[in-house]
């Protein structure tokens, strides 16, 4: 078996220092930077730094750290001094990459092939058949323009003495080329000046392969690529969304694609549309539950079969992270000799692969002086530092290497090199980490001129520093400054060149009208919570007898399955200021304000793209608006919900007047038109049992509610009567809180999306045909005091009947939308009773 014999650990004096041999002159590529950063003085450098910070969050730019207090919202944080590397530098790293892609590209090749590696001894078979990312159903299928890796991403780090080594190689889905893209984009324009006069080699050439090179992976002309991405909750979700515009593709996550006939296809509001190409941010395992991972909900059942059939590519091809383990490291050398003929010319660091006896024991003799990681990150194990290992422990971690040996790797501690960074109006230094990106176009392989470098969070140690994003680390722009001509190409058109003026719209994937249909019903369910359980506070200290039994009625109309009173007695004023108090704060009660609010905020997240900054940050106040101190009275919350429904007004005003009205807006329409037509049939329905005098400040409370006491007052004044009342909230054409109101809308809307069900819109006519002909005047109402008590109450039966019917149906009409425009499924005939 070919192995690096000669590997020893590096023994480091102190780090590399980028930007200085004595700490005091600037290296020769450093010069004119810093004289450009000397000439712009730190109070000037502060105040542009500032604006790119604004801009930083205003344009959403996140990274999202786990756990982190600051969560999925967290702003990405980029160091304004770019990272420095001279041509000859470059010319040499991008050898050297290059050289690897080829390399990991031909054993990824191999070994889902015809594996001669293995027969002839080249690669261990236990490090093939115990790694959980080979994934045997891809065995012997092609891979497009015959390249497992269409990009690579290699993380490098210079040791003391000057040289570059490779530290990991990101293979199966690799991050942050988008962020060096946008790093990119806001060093250059705080430091214009510099950038200009340094002949810096520009990006935009290597996405516009990028985007060729997928293109390509398709036979047909103009193929539709989609980059799938695992959702808003990924750390790297800003990325995913930033790339798909810059290179126009169609972000899409896994439940936006369906497998029909082997092939792959996007849903959209407008229908299935075949997709070509997929650009995967999606780990190997995760991308087809059926085939790979059944417990993923981030894939596409059946995707594996259609690449398979041929019917769709996949950028990198899945089982790519095969050989994402530091343990293939070893081999590399050897590999290279025989499958390129050459000398290895980017070494790997000092690795060991406790798979084979000779490794594990130098590992467990130099264990002070190595990293443990596993051998196959799936493991989901945290390094551990063999210094740091108490001596007590030692013997049981040794035990446990001894017992699975190949599930084990171990590394030379490395001391990174360290760069100057921007901190508190002066430069600092920081261990830092470059990783740089190779691209295959199909004909060969190009490298991103940098890369994204990575700094630590903290000062480095004596003997190195951890750099990574997820433990607060922030990042550089990397300059490479080249001695020739640089391509001026970009991406984006000149501001002199006038735009082609257009008004298309895209299509709007079915996930995101999902959310904005639903963002649209719980803002709306938000207001209704809000708006019943404030009337029902300002009324329940003093409330008993008949009142306590009209805020009862009040209180089913929120029709909760998750009461917190007591189901076989009235409840007293107490038990129900309790439930109350519930149906506001708790957050695990799934009918809650707070819980409702969370919804908001979750689904508003999913299309955070799609919404202005503004609408952003009105959700996030939205989330935040009903935390109170457990010791708070009751009192106090009337003042939180009016607040609360004052952030509602604002969504409700945001919607009408700064959302185009295109499918988006209108699904989020539908959304709130639904959600308060359901809340009136119910409400209305309270009122079809006659009520007795003792009952009769009900109907000042659903007024309250619907908030058109003063339509009600304008036309009877102060006289409270039950059809008085359900004119104005029911039969009312011109009320936007009556249902004659929702219907007509509903009905309007619907009819403007594409592929409209014709049952559903005629269902919704004649629920509204049905409402027009029933005429208030002809029902008899029995009112308290009257001298003669109304015979016939079969009218306020039917009517009863009619409120019961319309909820099922809004209800039916809503699975209906959802089964057409959502999951493109088959929907069900709906009718309304007579």
């Amino acid at each position: 078996m070919t192995i690096d014999l000669d590997q020893t650990p590096l023994h480091y004096g102190a780090s590399y220092d980028e930007l200085s041999v004595d700490g005091v002159v600037p290296r020769p590529h450093w010069s004119h930077l810093m004289e450009s950063l000397r000439a712009i003085g730190s109070e000037e450098l502060e105040r542009r730094w500032g604006r790119a910070e604004r801009r930083i969050r205003e344009n959403g730019i996140t990274y999202n750290i786990y756990s982190d207090p600051q969560g999925a919202n967290r702003p990405w944080k980029i160091d304004v001094i770019p990272f420095l590397i001279s041509a000859g530098e470059w010319r040499f790293i991008e050898a050297g990459i290059i050289q690897r892609a080829q390399l990991l590209s031909l054993i990824l090749q191999d070994l889902y092939g015809s594996q001669q590696l293995l027969a002839d001894d080249y690669f261990p078979p236990a490090l093939l058949y115990a790694n959980p990312a080979f994934l045997r159903p891809l065995v012997g299928v092609r891979v497009p323009a015959h390249s497992y890796l269409h990009m690579l991403a290699v993380d490098l780090a210079r040791s003391p003495d000057g040289r570059w080594w490779v530290l990991s190689d990101r293979t199966q889905a690799p991050s942050g080329s988008g962020y060096a893209l946008e790093n990119r984009t806001i060093v250059s324009d705080v430091l214009p000046e510099a950038f200009r006069t340094s002949n810096v080699l520009r990006l935009a050439s290597f996405f516009r392969a990028q985007r060729t090179a997928l293109a390509s992976m398709s036979q047909k002309d103009n193929p539709r690529i989609a980059l799938l991405t695992p959702g808003p909750h990924n750390e790297t979700y800003f990325e995913h969304s930033y790339l798909a515009r810059y290179l126009g593709f169609t972000l899409v996550e896994g439940a936006d694609l369906t497998v029909r006939d082997r092939c792959v296809y996007l849903k959209t509001v407008d229908g299935l549309e075949q997709i070509d190409v997929v650009l995967r941010r999606v780990d190997d395992s995760f991308c087809d539950p059926l085939e790979l991972r059944s417990d993923s909900l981030l894939g596409v059942p059946g995707l594996v079969d259609a690449i398979v059939a041929g019917n769709v590519q996949v950028a990198n091809a899945l089982g790519s992270g095969l050989i994402e383990t530091a343990a293939v490291m070893p081999f590399l050398p050897g590999l290279c000799n025989h499958l390129l003929g050459e000398k290895l010319k980017l070494p790997s660091v000092a690795t060991w692969w406790c798979g084979q006896e000779y490794a594990l024991d130098w590992v467990l003799n130099n264990l002070d002086s190595v990293v443990v990681k596993p051998a196959f990150p799936s493991r989901g194990m945290e390094p551990v530092f063999g210094a740091e290992i108490p001596q007590s422990e030692k013997r049981k971690f040794a035990d446990q290497l001894r017992a699975r040996p190949y599930e084990y790797v171990a590394q030379e501690q490395v001391a990174l090199s360290t760069a100057p960074v921007w901190e508190n109006g002066h430069l600092d230094s920081r261990s830092v980490v470059l990783r740089a990106y190779v691209l295959h176009t199909g004909s060969g392989w190009v490298a991103i001129p940098g890369g994204l470098v990575r700094v630590a969070e903290a000062k480095s140690s004596g003997n190195g520093s951890v750099v990574s994003m997820q433990r607060g680390g922030h990042s550089k722009d990397a300059w490479v400054l080249w001695d020739s001509p640089v391509d001026t190409f970009s991406m984006l058109r000149p501001r002199s060149e006038p735009l082609d003026l257009q008004r298309v719209e895209r299509a709007v994937p079915s996930s995101v009208a999902d959310n904005v249909f639903w963002l649209g019903r719980y803002v709306e369910r938000a207001e209704n919570i809000a708006r019943i359980t404030r009337t029902m506070i300002s009324r329940v200290r003093r409330a008993e007898g008949a009142e306590l039994g009209c805020l009862m009625r009040l209180h089913g109309c929120l029709e909760t399955r998750y009461s917190k009173m007591p189901k076989r007695k009235a409840p007293t004023a107490l038990e129900l200021e309790q439930e109350l108090i519930s149906v506001l704060t708790d957050i695990k009660r799934p009918d809650s304000l707070a819980s409702t609010l969370s919804e908001v905020s979750r689904v508003g997240g999913n299309v955070r793209e799609r919404l202005s900054t503004d609408m952003i940050f009105l959700l996030g106040k939205l989330r935040d608006s009903v935390q109170i101190d457990p010791g708070s009275q009751l009192l106090e919350y009337p003042a939180l919900l009016t607040a609360c429904l004052e952030l509602l007004s604002a969504f409700s005003g945001m919607e009408r007047e700064n959302i185009t009205r295109g499918f988006g807006w209108l699904f989020m329409s539908i959304g709130r038109r639904l959600e308060r037509a359901i809340f009136l049939a119910r409400q209305l329905r309270e009122i079809t049992t006659p009520l007795a005098e003792d009952d009769w400040s009900l109907l000042e409370c659903l007024l309250e509610v619907a908030d058109s006491s003063m339509a009600y007052r304008t036309r009877y004044y102060t006289t409270l009567q039950p059809l008085a009342l359900m004119d104005v909230l029911m039969a009312d054409k011109k009320n936007p809180r009556s249902l004659d109101f929702q219907l007509d809308h509903l009905a309007d809307l619907y009819e403007k999306l594409p592929r409209h069900g014709v049952e559903e819109l005629k269902a919704m006519r004649e629920a509204l045909t049905l409402l027009r002909a029933i005429d208030l005047r002809k029902l008899s109402y029995p009112l308290p005091g009257a001298s003669t008590v109304p015979e016939d109450t079969e009218g306020l039966a039917r009517l009863e009947r009619y409120f019961r019917d319309m909820e099922v149906l809004l209800r039916s009409w809503s699975n209906n939308l959802s089964a057409r425009y959502f999951s493109h499924a088959r929907s069900l005939p709906i009718t309304i009773g007579q």
